[in-house]
């Protein structure tokens, strides 16, 4: 276990609770299943979960763990109490609203508390779990399983070996076909050594008593829905996975060939991993902007760039600023500029090239830089056969030979990215790159110098102080078609 481990009083009673990561960050509750202590999500799954900044919550359940533990046989709560827990806990974590990941009966309760709850569930992801809805015709556990069921015997709770023999035995038979018997043996002897009394959470939780008949509608799960199967579940066969995909609007489903009733195991986390922070990511713009705030306190503004890209590419998030046809306002001036073909051009903060192509396809030797190596790799994939030179370059520190070196610089979004404390810095570089007769085209949205980033929107006294360097203003307007932009061209004499 790691060291944040800590007891907190929820509902009057005593619960163990660990975090990963900072805080600040979306949290994530990871909700274990019957039986379950929290031991069985492994700490290196967490740790990459937080990692991709979230902020992760595993707890005990209550007769699990080092939480509260009750006489086994004899529960003193019911199925009702084990959902509100994870609401109570919540509260008492100062967390509003969480992207609730539940496995089997942890699954259930994530269910009911997007139904009952959802103004707290920001996402909910269900994992190796059916429907606590109507959904009759779904096929019952494998007969292998419940062969295994009527047969076990349970162990001498006292004697430690023989319990870690039953809990090793247990996740055999519903694990899948990379079963690692090694990793298993060693988390059942840490839920034995951590267990106030092993007995009671794998006696009482299947004793529970269920609610209070209410029927549940999968249809009013409002959060969005990412639903992990394994194929070869033998507690519920893959079908009741496909049945929540299908009850649950808008629900993907992301079936795992190789797993079984299990916590997906280490083999699936680089699906896994990724799916879970793509879910979880509210977009793009928003891991941008949790991206940009720890580059920015580590003193690299530039930092983020590549790292978003890292992660698209990682598939933690959709690929940023991912367009086919290059930025209206850019294809618009070009109609009506006509520039000179064979001249020299620059393209600043290229991303994925889409605006580098039109230049170039406008008859101008091209060369377009990125402080990405990601992004850049990835143009240079998408056009192969490019006559654009794509560089890596960074434009707080360009190259000197650049310096007054082309005839039209294009800067589309990249200044506007950048915190204001290195604008002025990347301002006076992007005109340094104009050359003598040569026009810079500025386009960025517009707005005031308070607003919050990134973006830092360009207020009209940064649009005009491209012009403190030796450029004349030829043509400087706001276009209000949606977000409202600039567009600034200048000319150096």
């Amino acid at each position: 276990m790691g060291t944040n481990e800590r007891m907190v009083t929820v509902g009057g009673v005593d619960l163990c609770v660990e975090t990963f990561g900072d805080p600040v960050h979306p949290a994530i509750l990871l909700i274990s299943g019957a039986g379950a202590s929290m031991d069985w999500w492994p700490d290196e799954f967490c740790r990459r979960l937080a990692a991709g900044l979230r902020h992760v919550i595993r707890y005990d359940h209550r007769d699990t763990g080092r939480s509260v533990t009750y006489p086994p046989g004899s529960p003193g709560y019911g199925s009702d109490e084990l959902t509100t827990d994870a609401i109570g806990l919540l509260d008492a974590l100062g967390v509003d609203e969480a992207h609730v990941v539940g496995i089997s009966m942890g699954g259930g309760i994530g269910q009911e508390l997007a139904i009952e709850h959802g103004h707290r569930v920001a996402t909910l992801t269900l994992i190796a779990t059916s429907t606590i809805g109507e959904r009759p015709g779904l096929p019952p556990m494998t007969p292998e399983l419940q062969a295994y069921f009527d047969a076990v015997q349970p162990p001498d709770w006292s004697d430690r070996s023989a319990v870690i023999e039953h809990l090793v035995e247990f996740e055999r038979q519903l694990e899948g076909r990379d079963f690692d018997e090694a990793r298993t043996r060693e988390v059942a002897a840490q839920v034995v050594d951590r267990s106030v009394d092993v007995a009671a959470g794998l006696t009482n939780h299947f004793i529970l008593a269920g609610g209070d008949g209410r029927s549940w509608r999968l249809a009013d799960v409002r959060a969005p829905a990412l639903v992990i199967h394994g194929a070869v579940d033998p507690m519920f066969p893959p079908e009741h996975g496909r049945a929540l995909a299908e009850d649950i609007p808008d629900a993907r489903l992301l079936e795992l060939p190789r797993m079984g009733h299990e916590v997906p195991p280490p083999s699936t986390w680089d699906v896994v991993v990724p799916a879970l922070l793509r879910h979880t990511s509210g977009g793009w713009e928003e891991q941008a902007g949790r991206l940009a705030a720890v580059a920015l306190a580590e003193g690299e503004p530039a930092a983020w760039f590549d790292r978003i890209y890292a992660a698209a590419r990682a598939g933690e998030v959709d690929m940023p600023w991912d367009r086919a046809v290059p930025q209206p306002l850019l294809a618009d001036w070009a109609a009506a500029a006509t520039p000179d073909t064979g001249r020299r051009a620059l393209v600043v903060g290229c991303g994925l090239g889409g605006d580098a192509e039109f230049v170039a396809s406008l008859g101008l030797r091209t060369v377009a830089f990125d402080v990405s190596d990601t992004a850049i790799a990835l143009a240079r994939h998408r056009f192969p056969d490019s006559t654009v030179e794509y560089r890596v370059a960074d434009l707080l520190d360009p190259p000197a030979q650049w310096s007054r070196g082309f005839d039209l610089v294009v800067e589309i979004h990249t200044v506007q990215a950048l915190p204001r404390d290195v604008r002025a810095r990347a301002i006076g570089n992007v005109a340094d790159l104009v050359a003598p007769g040569g026009t810079l085209l500025v386009i960025a949205f517009a707005g005031q110098a308070d607003r919050a980033g990134p973006p830092w929107p360009l207020t009209r006294a940064d649009v005009d102080s491209f012009a403190a360097h030796g450029l004349d203003p030829v043509r400087v307007e706001i276009v209000a078609n949606g977000t409202p932009r600039w567009r600034a061209e200048f000319r150096r004499p």
